[in-house]
């Protein structure tokens, strides 16, 4: 039984949460002391679920649209894994955390960075499902990777 393409949306849902939270940086918002367990809740649970995603997904072998789709989530992994042991890092060592990773110019960058690439992974992934026609504005990317 593939069970892919019931976990898979769950690492979408909550890493793309994620992101447009950390990048939502009003200083009302930042004050409110719940916040930063919000963000690394998301980005924990994200992160795990990622990591199920991306097991139950190397069932598949293909052509090179699924071998693409296998190395950005992998990337994707990367990057939000170091954004999730960050927040990990801060909850429980928060002297040590707040040198690297927490920091402002680090953690918007890799927010962004994973955004765009978690962004990639799917439009890959509905590509192995519905064919590379199915978005026009996955298009330029699709020719750039040569998946097509």
């Amino acid at each position: 039984m593939d069970i892919h393409p019931i976990v898979v949306h769950f690492p979408i849902a909550l890493l793309t949460l994620y992101a447009v939270f950390e990048l939502f940086r009003f200083k009302k918002v930042l004050e409110r002391p719940y916040w930063f367990h919000i963000k690394a809740i998301l980005a924990i649970l994200g992160e795990v679920s990622a990591l199920l995603a991306f097991l139950t997904g190397n069932e598949i072998e293909g052509n090179r649209l699924v071998e693409m789709h296998q190395q950005f989530a992998g990337m994707s992994i990367l990057i939000f894994g170091v954004i999730a042991l960050g927040y990990l890092f801060e909850w429980f060592w928060p002297v040590k955390a707040s040198l690297f990773v927490m920091r402002p110019y680090i953690i918007i960058p890799l927010a962004l960075l994973g955004l765009a690439v978690l962004t990639i992974t799917g439009g890959l992934g509905g590509a192995i499902v519905y064919g590379t026609q199915f978005d026009p504005f996955m298009a330029p990317i699709f020719k750039f990777l040569d998946v097509y």
